[in-house]
C-alpha cells in the first residue's frame, strides 16, 4: 500500500486549524493549541520518514524546506495568539521544538 499526501492538503489542514485557533475561547485554546502541535509533530515524522529513502540529497532538502516553512508559518501564528490568551500555554516551546528540530535537519541537507 501506497499512501500519498499532498504538502497542500496538509497546508489546508494546518490553516484551518490555526484560523480555528484564533477564534477559539479561553477555554478552547490550550486544547486547540495541543492538537497544532501533535499536527506538526506528525508532520515533522513524516518528512522524516520521506527522506530517509530519498537518494536526492537536493530532494531531500526541498522536503525539509517545504516541511520547514509550514511549522514556521504556524510557530509565528500560534506565538502571536499565544499573548493574546493569558496564561502559560504548555504546548507553545513543544511548538518551537519542532520547528527547531526541522531546522536542523535542513541544514544537514544544505
Amino acid at each position: 500500500m501506497t499512501l500519498t499526501l499532498e504538502l497542500s492538503e496538509l497546508r489546508n489542514t494546518n490553516e484551518k486549524a490555526l484560523f480555528e485557533l484564533g477564534n477559539a475561547t479561553q477555554e478552547r485554546f490550550d486544547r486547540d493549541l495541543a492538537e497544532i502541535e501533535s499536527f506538526l509533530l506528525t508532520l515533522y515524522r513524516f518528512a522524516v520518514f520521506a527522506v530517509r529513502g530519498e537518494k536526492e540529497i537536493e530532494r531531500a532538502a526541498e522536503i525539509w524546506r517545504e516541511i520547514l516553512d509550514v511549522i514556521d508559518r504556524a510557530a509565528r501564528q500560534v506565538q502571536a495568539l499565544g499573548s493574546k490568551y493569558p496564561g502559560v500555554h504548555p504546548s507553545l516551546d513543544p511548538i518551537l521544538e519542532v520547528r527547531h528540530a526541522a531546522s536542523e535537519m535542513l541544514a544537514l541537507y544544505e
